[in-house]
């Protein structure tokens, strides 16, 4: 396998780590919380929406916070899904088709805990 194909799978199985424990669960943790953010209240220049996003949660049940929470997780699969698929349109290296599947559709099989080819 060549080096630009170790980069490949390694960005790939990092985009997918980031969905699954990084980046990508921090929404998803603070709605499961049922608190957007605990300093909206105390910091007079929070965004309000901020303080907003506390009430709504806080008036949910903690199973509609855990749908919100999925919504919120896959929404952040849907967006590193749609960059890999610019990286491949523009030409990106190492995002560039080759033989085998997209770098987004990679990733989909990744995040579905698909093992890479053999070959």
């Amino acid at each position: 396998m060549t080096d630009e194909r170790i980069v490949y799978r390694a960005v790939i199985d990092t985009l997918v780590a980031q969905c699954r424990t990084g980046q990508g669960q921090v929404s998803a943790r603070r709605v499961v919380a049922g608190v957007w953010n605990e300093n909206a209240e105390v910091v007079t220049d929070a965004a309000p929406g901020q303080h907003e996003m506390n009430l709504l949660l806080a008036a949910l049940t903690p199973d509609q916070r855990a749908v919100l929470a999925a919504l919120f997780a896959e929404e952040f699969a849907s967006g590193v899904y749609n960059a890999l698929q610019v990286l491949e349109t523009a030409g990106i290296a190492p995002f560039v088709p080759e033989a085998g599947p997209t770098a987004s559709d990679a990733f989909l099989d990744r995040l579905d805990d698909w093992e890479w080819p053999t070959a």
